[in-house]
C-alpha cells in the first residue's frame, strides 16, 4: 500500500471593517453605541488581523454596546460571518 504524503496546509484568515459592520447590521448589534465609538471600533478592525485575541477585543467592544448578547456569541458570529478563510497547499 502506497503512503500518502500530506502537504503543508496554511489557512489565511482575513476580515475588514465592512464585514464586521455587516454582522452588526444583520444581528442588531452595536445598537447602544454612538457613531464615534462605532467608527473607532471599525477602524481597529481594519488595523488588525483576526487573531482570537483581536476577535475577543472587537467582540467585547460590540458586546458593551449591544443588548442581550454575550462576548462568546458575538465572537461566534464574527468568526462565522466576518472572517474569510482561504487555504494554501504547498505540495512537494
Amino acid at each position: 500500500m502506497a503512503t500518502m504524503t500530506i502537504p503543508k496546509i496554511k489557512i489565511n484568515r482575513q476580515w475588514n471593517s465592512a464585514s464586521v459592520r455587516q454582522v452588526c447590521i444583520d444581528h442588531d448589534l452595536y445598537t447602544r453605541g454612538d457613531n464615534e465609538a462605532y467608527a473607532r471600533m471599525l477602524l481597529s478592525v481594519g488595523a488588525s488581523m483576526p487573531s482570537y485575541e483581536n476577535l475577543y477585543l472587537i467582540a467585547k467592544d460590540i458586546c458593551v454596546h449591544s443588548v442581550d448578547q454575550t462576548v462568546t456569541n458575538i465572537m461566534y458570529l464574527l468568526e462565522k460571518y466576518a472572517v474569510s478563510k482561504t487555504f494554501e497547499i504547498e505540495e512537494e
